[in-house]
């Protein structure tokens, strides 16, 4: 598998994965929040097969490009299962306080903590962790196999992500961070919402000092 890192742009940066088998050119998309003619310029010119689109959570910054991509691919979108609050509330999204609305027609599929999810063409299991805080729909899609995690805003700017947010919660991030993220092995690379990648090692020492200070 390859990873392919897209920033896409409305209101703020987001950073869009394209997660790809190289053989078959078969993989999936990960918050699309904004641009999707960019987005699917990139897939016509790699030839690539998006056989799914997977959401870390529901706040309109990761969603934007969701209901155009999911028209022009014909493909199934994944969430949470208590994503839906936020796809439908603008308030709750953060969409109305940005001048946005988030409309996405078709329906996801709906996750819950401990599901595997299996892109058969692309040949990767993804394995679905219920990681809130940020927000009380975050998920993060770990591929043990090849020590990756897609963990959206969970982490930010090296640390913590933002629980000042509706539905976000300090100590249940904190909680999430130290009991999901931590225990992964050391080689393990989190791709983050925003910012750049942390390696395991590097959570687990932010950790170890907040809890020292």
């Amino acid at each position: 598998m390859r990873l392919y890192v897209q920033p896409v742009h409305d209101v703020f940066q987001t950073n869009a994965y394209f997660y790809i088998n190289e053989k078959n050119r078969h993989g999936c998309l990960i918050d699309p929040g904004a641009q999707p003619d960019k987005l699917l310029r990139s897939i016509k010119e790699h030839g690539w097969q998006i056989d799914a689109i997977l959401l870390t959570h529901g706040h309109f910054d990761h969603t934007g490009a969701v209901d155009q991509l999911t028209k022009a691919l014909n493909v199934p979108y994944y969430i949470h299962q208590r994503g839906p609050e936020y796809l439908q509330d603008d308030d709750l999204n953060l969409a109305r306080q940005n001048n946005r609305h988030i409309q996405i027609d078709q329906q996801p599929h709906l996750l819950e903590d401990g599901d595997q999810l299996n892109l058969e063409e692309a040949g990767v299991d993804l394995k679905v962790l219920y990681t809130p805080g940020h927000s009380f729909d975050s998920v993060t899609y770990y591929d043990d196999d090849n020590e990756v995690a897609f963990v959206g805003d969970v982490l930010y700017n090296d640390g913590p992500g933002i629980w000042q947010f509706p539905g976000g919660n300090e100590k249940e991030l904190m909680t999430t961070i130290k009991e999901k993220l931590c225990p992964m092995p050391t080689g393990v690379q989190c791709f983050v919402g925003h910012t750049m990648p942390m390696q395991i090692s590097q959570v687990r020492h932010v950790m170890k000092e907040i809890e020292e200070n």
